[in-house]
């Protein structure tokens, strides 16, 4: 993988994917947009101007001529001065990549894809100086993206502990490309490090609320030899939140991300009615010096990790995993936390210092969209087609502000921010691309990370309500399903009805030849583990009862010098040489 630095989307996945492999690959993706931060500020601060990208990624065959869509998966890009997380938010496949008759032995292409597209991400969202997350929680579920894709018999869904061991082997493609090397093989791999991962290193962590450090252990993906030293080992059961915070001194809710339908983002809204109220504070029940931000009953990340697993999504036998791969360049792997010794910046007694929860992403670019060009916010998520409380009219005019609805959004309380971006509503789209700038202290959004269909914010999230309307029942239906929604993607980014790119697989896969007879054999015969044979002990043969007889003892004398010595004869001619002396 070497020397992929600046190389497309589709080389990538043409030298990874097997020989006579072929897809149709369509990338959509939307422009930096303002949105609500995904961290909660610190006590008496504002929170983080945070921006928000989305990145889709559909895969289809062909069958007869026809496309046919047989994976998606979404990426949201979230954006601030100190970090960069790439949250994998929703994917999902049909059931019909059986079309394309792949033998036997060849790795799945689904898991290649999302591994190449993820890399492929990471290379083009690394920012000097700046960290970079991807971050995902594992959750079974029948159908994401696809309606009606679970009633395809030849779909298959992994159960909770199969999915987070299949996600967990995503993500190590990604991160065992940027792991260092042992120092014996430092000098033969330098030149490779630096070609392929620029200088940037990586480790993975999994949290399974519920299982301890032990059995978290069995869902790490395996290591070739040289990575059993400990010092070279990329996967620990452990979060990196307080790595990744702006200060690690701050407050537990103020280290947790809340993203879209995030099981612990639920938990964290329910978490904050424990925050003391400081605005309501009295005499006789003041709020203590050092529990601004704080909650009552979560005092630590351990703590809310344990807790977690008695939530109803992580309970009752069922398994989620939440899974970070940290980037971190090398320049700052050295370097202790900027804000490591820095005490927590003191609320101001004219304010409120706790900030209400925050609203999901989706929701505060509704907000954003609805503030600044007076329009209201689509009626539904496309997360899982979770419905989203509506949000209050804002009249038209100068003022956005209304009296009935306080202001609860982090960025409404403080002043607005500058304008960045022209106005979407323009019909001029290719105008609108060129004015938005490539580079801020805030993102960084170069042309080679973009999709080939470069779409609006509202349009963007039209298009994912229209797939959530489609059926994925039948070959038939997908295939009309997956021309709909394709036609409706280049009407809206005015792409022309041939876009997408045509990937041919160029890997060759060596795969073991097996015998005709000995594969009938097996298909035959159930088969039964066994021990080892040199544990295997026989068992005697039980005799029938009335095949067994009394001995009859035969006492036969001799002569046996100054004595006499019997001997004891049995009937079946055993003699037992015991001499007796009298």
């Amino acid at each position: 993988m070497t020397g992929w630095q600046g190389s497309s989307l589709a080389d990538r996945l043409a030298s990874l994917l097997p020989k006579n492999c072929n897809f149709r690959v369509h990338h959509v993706s939307t422009p930096p947009t303002p949105c609500s931060a995904i961290y909660s500020a610190l006590p008496g601060t504002k929170p983080g101007k945070t921006f928000c990208e989305s990145q889709f990624l559909s895969v289809s065959v062909s069958s007869n001529g026809q496309l046919l869509q047989v994976y998606g998966l979404e990426v949201l890009i979230y954006t601030t001065r100190q970090l960069t997380t790439l949250f994998v938010s929703k994917a999902d496949s049909t059931g019909y990549l059986y079309l394309l008759n792949l033998p036997k032995g060849v790795p799945s292409p689904l898991k290649t894809i999302s591994s190449a597209f993820l890399k492929y991400l990471v290379d083009n969202r690394q920012r000097p100086d700046k960290r970079l997350v991807v971050s995902l929680f594992a959750r079974a579920q029948n159908q994401y993206l696809f309606p009606g894709s679970i009633e395809n018999s030849h779909k298959h869904v992994l159960d909770d502990r199969r999915l987070i061991k299949w996600w967990c082997q995503v993500l190590d493609a990604v991160v065992s490309l940027f792991v260092n090397p042992l120092p014996s093989e430092q000098a033969a791999q330098e030149e490779a490090s630096k070609e392929d991962s620029n200088g940037v290193s990586a480790h993975g962590y999994l949290i399974v609320p519920g299982c301890d450090r032990y059995e978290t252990a069995s869902f790490y993906p395996k290591q070739t030899p040289s990575e059993s030293n400990p010092g070279s080992r990329r996967w620990s059961a452990a979060d990196p939140l307080q790595l990744l915070g702006r200060n690690p001194n701050a407050p537990e809710r103020c280290l947790i991300p809340r993203f879209p339908d995030d099981p612990k983002a639920r938990f964290l809204i329910d978490l904050d009615d424990e925050l003391p109220d400081a605005e309501n504070a009295t005499d006789s029940s003041p709020v203590k010096a050092g529990d601004e931000g704080r909650w009552r009953s979560v005092r630590s990340l351990e703590q809310f990790w344990d807790l977690m697993s008695f939530r109803q999504e992580c309970s009752a036998g069922r398994l989620v995993g939440f899974i970070w791969g940290v980037f971190t360049p090398q320049d700052l792997d050295d370097k202790p936390h900027p804000l490591a010794d820095s005490p927590l910046p003191q609320p101001s007694p004219s304010r409120n210092p706790i900030q209400q929860a925050l609203p999901t992403p989706l929701q505060s670019q509704a907000h954003e969209s609805q503030s600044t060009h007076a329009q209201s916010p689509p009626p539904s998520s496309p997360i899982k087609g979770t419905t989203m409380p509506p949000s209050p009219t804002t009249p038209t005019g100068p003022s956005t502000k209304s009296s009935a609805h306080p202001n609860t959004s982090p960025i409404a309380e403080s002043s607005p921010p500058k304008k960045v971006f022209p106005d979407q509503s323009s019909p001029n789209k290719s105008l609108i691309i060129e004015k938005i700038p490539e580079t801020t202290e805030y993102y960084y959004w170069p042309a080679a990370g973009r999709g080939e269909a470069i779409l609006k914010e509202k349009d963007y999230q039209r298009m994912n309500k229209l797939l959530l309307k489609q059926d994925y029942a039948n070959a038939d239906i997908a295939k009309a399903s997956t021309e709909t929604w394709l036609k409706a993607v280049a009407a809206a980014a005015k792409t022309g009805s041939s876009w997408g790119q045509e990937i041919d697989g160029r890997k060759e896969i060596l795969i073991e030849p097996t015998s005709t007879s000995t594969t009938a054999a097996a298909q035959q015969q159930p088969a039964v583990a066994t021990l080892n044979t040199g544990l295997i002990k026989k068992k005697k043969k039980k005799r029938p009862d009335h095949e067994i007889q009394e001995p009859v003892v035969v006492e036969e004398a001799q002569s046996a010098g100054n004595g006499t010595a019997k001997r004891m004869t049995s009937d079946d001619g055993v003699a037992s040489k015991r001499p007796r002396l009298e």
